[in-house]
């Protein structure tokens, strides 16, 4: 060529050459496209109708929540509204709609888990008998409910889930006796029933048998190495015992699982028993920041700044506990204690009684609460031994 670039021929046989024009179409693949599009088109249609409504949604609830806030203005204002109180009784129904929907779905999955066990006859009378009485303790009919669950065990005595059902919901009840009886039962029928062990450690605990407890808590620990509620029970138990060392190692792994403030507090308790008043501090502190109305907290964060001679701050802390819970002598003492005085040490970290209809010390609602909180959120029922890492 002119340009002195060398041209390529590239030639092909004849018969490996591809007549397009003869290709076979096949018209039904068109009509598979056209479906296809118009099936996205209508998909696109309806994404948008829901966005739009998302957004009309989203709208409606700024202008109520700037409604609400704007009530809430006025009413303090005027002194008719307390607005941490308000925002107190908020969060309590948030979290008690969110425990309600968690109880519900458990509830559905532990109906279905009973009725798979089921190897009696009259599958449809104990499906009937199981799915209504999970229904009724779902709307708060818990006696009710229980009846016709025992009315189904009676079918079915060698269920594991609906003997451990039973004896969960008499727990929660506060029926010590009847939790007692199901729940050693569930055991026999299936060692490796974690939420059975876990429930007798507690009920255990609360009798004062402690080996038994501890047996029962370590046995749950081994089908779930990430119980909080296994590890708080234990390291309860221990700490009970002053078996300061170990009580701590479970302590802190339930800490890890859940950072909550009762958990610090128990912690700083634990390093402060052991004399090492620096970590001790550090977790106490830190508790505080948590919830700066954890009067304990806040008291035995004083008492530290009290034996380290900083009397100053021991003092806004023995200040601030008193205004919070004047219920308390030994912080109204310490509020006026001078300088160099001994002042009441807290009292001794004991195991709490979870049966909720046992009366139990003001200062130990808050980690009675914890527990029964994690208990209530917590599937207690894996599928077996499942151990987790």
């Amino acid at each position: 060529m002119a340009c002195g670039t060398p041209l390529h021929i590239v030639t092909r046989p004849r018969g490996q050459v591809f007549d397009y024009s003869e290709a076979p179409f096949e018209e039904h693949l068109l009509e598979r496209i056209s479906a296809l599009e118009v099936a996205v088109q209508r998909a696109n249609e309806r994404f948008e109708q829901l966005l739009d409504l998302a957004q009309q949604q989203a709208t409606g609830s700024f202008f109520n929540h700037m409604m609400l806030e704007a009530m809430s203005d006025l009413l303090n204002e005027q002194g008719l509204l307390d607005q941490e109180e308000l925002e107190q009784r908020w969060k309590i129904r948030i979290a008690r709609h969110y425990e309600e929907s968690i109880e519900r779905d458990r509830l559905d999955e532990r109906c279905d888990r009973i009725i798979a066990l089921h190897k009696g006859k009259d599958v449809q009378k104990f499906a009937d008998l199981v799915d209504q009485g999970v229904i009724l303790l779902g709307e708060g009919q818990m006696r009710r409910g229980l009846r016709l669950l025992e009315t189904a065990l009676a079918l079915d005595e060698d269920n594991p889930e609906l003997t451990f059902i039973l004896g969960e919901y008499f727990f929660h009840l506060g029926k010590a006796a009847e939790a007692y009886a199901y729940l050693q039962q569930a055991v026999h029928l299936d060692n490796s029933h974690f939420g059975a062990h876990l429930l007798l450690g507690l009920l255990n605990g609360d009798e004062g048998e402690t080996d038994v407890a501890k047996e029962h808590l370590q046995r749950a620990l081994e089908l779930d190495r990430n119980s909080f509620a296994a590890h708080y029970g234990l390291g309860r138990l221990l700490a009970r015992e002053r078996n300061f060392s170990e009580a701590l190692t479970h302590l802190k792994r339930a800490l890890t699982l859940q950072p909550a403030p009762e958990m610090h507090y128990l912690v700083g308790r634990i390093y402060w028993e052991q004399g090492r008043a620096d970590q001790a501090l550090k977790h106490l502190q830190k508790a505080v920041r948590l919830d700066p109305r954890f009067d304990a907290a806040l008291y035995d964060l004083g008492l530290l700044y009290w034996q380290s001679n900083r009397p100053n701050e021991a003092q806004i802390h023995f200040r601030a506990a008193y205004e919070i819970n004047p219920r308390v002598s030994h912080y109204r003492l310490a509020m006026q204690a001078n300088a160099g005085e001994e002042l009441p040490l807290p009292p001794a970290i004991n195991w709490s009684s979870f049966v909720p209809t046992r009366k139990t010390k003001v200062s130990e609602s808050r980690f009675i609460e914890l527990l029964r909180r994690d208990l209530n959120t917590f599937s207690l029922s894996p599928l077996h031994s499942r151990k987790k890492s």
